[in-house]
C-alpha cells in the first residue's frame, strides 16, 4: 500500500517540529459542516475519480495544507503536470487554495529510480522564507508520493545536490511522508515516539476539504485507538479545522485488525440522524483516510452497538470494508 506512515521520529521531524498550547472548545461548526454538505444538491457538484484527477496538497485560506483534486489535462507526464499545477498553472487549484511554490520556478528535469523522485529545479524554487519551508516541502512530498511509483522525493538546484534548501530541514537523503504535514506535537518525551496523521475537515459552509494533521505521540500508545479517539475529540488547539464526530462517541470494544482490515464497534452517538438509521459519509471519510495512513491497515469496517446493518448518508453500508481508494474514486469536488 502506498500510504502507510506510522513511523518512528525522524531527523526531518526533529528539525521542524513545533508545539502549540491551547485548550479545546466544543465546536458547533462540525455539525454545521455535516448539515450543509449533506444538503447540497448533487447538480451543483462534479464527480471526479483519481483516474481523472491529480491529488494535490495545497495551502488553504485557513493556513493549513489540505488535500485537493485537480482534473487532469491531456499531458502524458504526471510529474511535469503536477509541477506546473504548483507553478504556472496554479490557477487550476480549487477556490480558496493556493500554491507555495514560486511560479517562476522551472523543473529543469527529473529522475525516478527505485521509488526515489529527484526534482532538478531552478534557483527560483528557494523564493520562500525559512518559516515556510516545512509547508512548501510537505505540499510537494505528500503530493508526489500519492503517485504509486514514488516513495521519496529529493531536490537538486540546477543539477547540484544540496544538503539543505532555504532552511534547516535536511534533504540530502530525500523526504517521504514520515516528515509529516501540518505538524503538531502531542508528546513531551521525544526519545520514544511515533507519528500518526489524522484527517480533519476545513470549516467551510459548502464544501469541506480534508486537512491532514501529523502528531507525535508516545510509541507505547496504540496508534489505532489513539487515532480514533483523537478524531472523536476533534482539534485540540486549532480553530480552522473541525471534526464531524459527535464528541460523546465511544469505542465499545478494542479495534480488531486482521489481514489489513480494522473492525471498529462504536456507541450509538455515531449515528448522524435522530432516527438512528444513518451515519455521516464525511465522518467515515475522516476515519478511513486516517486509519489507512497507518502501517498494515488498508480497509476499515464499522458497526454500531454491534449492528452491521447501518448505511451512511450516501447509502453505502459502513460494515463493508472500505479503503481510501473507495472514497478517492468518488470524490465530490465543487464545480468551479
Amino acid at each position: 500500500m502506498q500510504t502507510k506512515w506510522m513511523k518512528k521520529l525522524t531527523l526531518p521531524v526533529l528539525a521542524m517540529l513545533f508545539i502549540y498550547y491551547a485548550t479545546r472548545t466544543e465546536d458547533p461548526a462540525a455539525r454545521n459542516l455535516v448539515d450543509t454538505m449533506s444538503e447540497q444538491p448533487m447538480q451543483e457538484q462534479s464527480v471526479y475519480s483519481t483516474e481523472d484527477c491529480y491529488t494535490i496538497y495545497a495551502l488553504h485560506e485557513s493556513d493549513n495544507l489540505v488535500k485537493t483534486f485537480v482534473p487532469k489535462d491531456e499531458a502524458n507526464d504526471p510529474i511535469q503536470a503536477i509541477f506546473e499545477i504548483f507553478t504556472t498553472k496554479s490557477n487550476q487549484l480549487p477556490v480558496g487554495t493556493t500554491s507555495l511554490v514560486s511560479p517562476m520556478t522551472k523543473l529543469n528535469d527529473y529522475r525516478l529510480e527505485d521509488g526515489v523522485l529527484t526534482l532538478n529545479v531552478s534557483p527560483e524554487f528557494l523564493d520562500y522564507t525559512t518559516s515556510e519551508e516545512q509547508d512548501v516541502l510537505s505540499s510537494l512530498v505528500w503530493t508526489y508520493t500519492e503517485l504509486t511509483d514514488v516513495d521519496k522525493v529529493k531536490f537538486e538546484i540546477d543539477g547540484e545536490a544540496v544538503s539543505n534548501l532555504n532552511g534547516s530541514l535536511p534533504v540530502s537523503r530525500g523526504l517521504d511522508r514520515s516528515m509529516g504535514i501540518n505538524l503538531e506535537l502531542d508528546a513531551m518525551n521525544l526519545d520514544d515516539t511515533q507519528l500518526v496523521t489524522l484527517y480533519f475537515m476545513t470549516d467551510d459552509t459548502k464544501n469541506g476539504m480534508l486537512v491532514p494533521v501529523t502528531r507525535l505521540i508516545s510509541s507505547s500508545v496504540d496508534p489505532v485507538t489513539y487515532a480514533v479517539n483523537a478524531l472523536i475529540q476533534g482539534p485540540t488547539n486549532h480553530e480552522n479545522y473541525v471534526t464531524v464526530f459527535n464528541h460523546e462517541t465511544m469505542l465499545l470494544n478494542d479495534p480488531v485488525i486482521s489481514e489489513g482490515l480494522v473492525s471498529l464497534n462504536f456507541s450509538s452517538e455515531l449515528y448522524y440522524d435522530s432516527q438512528q438509521t444513518k451515519v455521516s459519509s464525511t465522518m467515515l471519510n475522516q476515519l478511513v483516510m486516517t486509519l489507512t495512513e497507518l502501517d498494515d491497515i488498508e480497509m476499515v469496517s464499522v458497526s454500531i452497538d454491534g449492528n452491521i446493518k447501518v448505511m451512511d448518508d450516501a447509502n453505502h453500508s459502513i460494515a463493508v470494508p472500505t479503503s481510501r481508494f473507495d472514497f478517492e474514486d468518488s470524490t465530490l469536488i465543487e464545480a468551479q
